[in-house]
């Protein structure tokens, strides 16, 4: 195929590419953003706040088996993400906390079990040589669409209820979700399934991957941890309106937005594990900020600290993971990492609520006790040196035929949160 063919099919997948950010963006405002706070006003105690920051970690956890039942088509990642949509209409139906909590479930798992083939898709769609960037423009795309939808979000919220807002976000992510059937490319090999065996043993066959797990497991162990406080610190705190809410996402995301495309050429051009010591610090510091924050306008502050660093460990992720795999392991590879990170997640979430709930720590003191163990991570990050890129290339510029649809029967995995689209 000539090269002007193949960079047509490269534009319109990626074009594709961002509906589908669009979809994921506006469904993890209302779930991230302003789902925890509905849930607290419906009587969530800390520990069921915790449940509702764990689900994205079980769904992880659970990942782990993507190889086994997850999406292996276009139209089977379509079709699971169209109905992890569809999960956050029951909050409408039937508003009560564990209906929350379950809903949000099914969504993670949604992304959980789709990203680990779509991370794939990636390998035969997009040239190594530009993958971050790609990456960057896809995350900039999600993360607009989460500003728009958090603060569009905050206001339907407080005119309608909340959970009317996350019904109409669910519509919306379901409409997107089409998007991903369109999908074109010709894969180079039809990959095994793997088990979740497997699944952990790829990627502990790259050491570096080993060592980002660990360093990641302090980082964002902590981010986790500190998560289901969030709420505590709006509601209980400085007493803030769901509008109020709403803003502190769209700075968040705004910041987000800005920061995806210059994480994703720094990666291209100094290494993924550059933007990730970085971002990490910049995490350490926003967690500072909610710990020690008198009003709302230090919340702003914090919140674009968090929203500049959190595209540094998406992107990271992919591309270390991209770079130190071959395109027929890199699902595995992925899975394995979401699985370990994903248990580490679930005693995170419960962690620190579990303290609160139980007066033994304060939400303050709480909070900077999950930013120390985010700076052992920066730390781990620091030490950590990279290792020579596996050379895939003939993996992953395989030729790409707009009118054929992939016929990988791919090993999906999911990216915790450098979820691919």
């Amino acid at each position: 195929m000539k090269p002007s063919a193949h960079r047509r099919a490269a534009a319109r997948n990626l074009a594709l590419d961002l509906v589908v950010a669009v979809g994921v963006g506006v469904t993890l405002a209302l779930v991230t953003t302003l789902l925890p706070t509905i849930g607290r006003r419906a009587g969530l105690e800390p520990i069921g706040l915790a449940a509702l920051g764990a689900a994205p970690f079980v769904a992880n956890l659970l990942g782990a088996f993507s190889g086994r039942i997850g999406p292996r088509s276009p139209l089977g990642l379509a079709v699971l993400r169209g109905l992890g949509a569809a999960s956050l209409v029951a909050v409408l139906i039937v508003p009560v906390a564990p209906v929350m909590i379950g809903a949000a479930l099914v969504f993670w798992m949604s992304l959980s079990f789709g990203s680990p083939f779509h991370l794939r898709l990636w390998g035969v769609m997009y040239p190594s040589s530009v993958r971050g960037r790609v990456v960057g423009v896809i995350g900039m795309g999600r993360a607009a669409a989460a500003a728009l939808a958090a603060l569009a979000g905050g206001l339907v919220a407080d005119r309608l209820g909340g959970p009317t807002a996350v019904a109409i976000a669910g519509g919306v992510g379901i409409a997107c979700a089409i998007a991903y059937a369109g999908f074109r490319a010709e894969a180079a090999t039809e990959p095994p399934r793997f088990s979740a065996r497997d699944a952990v043993r790829a990627m502990r066959e790259r050491p570096v991957l080993g060592r980002l797990a660990l360093a990641q497991g302090f980082y964002g162990g902590g981010l986790i941890a500190a998560a289901p406080l969030f709420a505590l610190v709006f509601v209980d705190r400085l007493e803030l309106s769901l509008a109020q809410v709403g803003v502190l996402g769209i700075l968040g995301a705004g910041a987000t937005t800005i920061a995806f495309p210059l994480w994703g050429m720094v990666a291209d051009r100094f290494g993924p594990l550059a933007g990730m010591r970085i971002g990490a610090s910049l995490g350490v510091a926003g967690l500072v900020g909610y710990a020690l924050a008198p009003d709302v306008a230090i919340l702003w502050l914090a919140v674009v600290l968090a929203g500049v660093a959190g595209p540094a460990t998406d992107v990271g992720i992919a591309s270390v993971v991209s770079e130190q795999t071959t395109l027929a392991s890199r699902a595995p590879a992925l899975a394995g990492w979401n699985a370990i990170t994903g248990a580490r997640g679930i005693i995170a979430a419960f962690a620190m609520s579990a303290l609160v709930q139980a007066g033994v720590v304060d939400v303050p003191t709480g909070l900077l006790l999950c930013a120390a163990a985010s700076a052992v991570g920066l730390a781990l990050f620091v030490r950590t040196r990279p290792e020579v890129p596996v050379d895939s290339r003939a993996w992953e510029i395989a030729p790409v035929r707009p009118a054929a649809p992939v016929l990988a029967t791919a090993a999906p995995h999911r990216a915790s949160s450098a979820e691919p689209g």
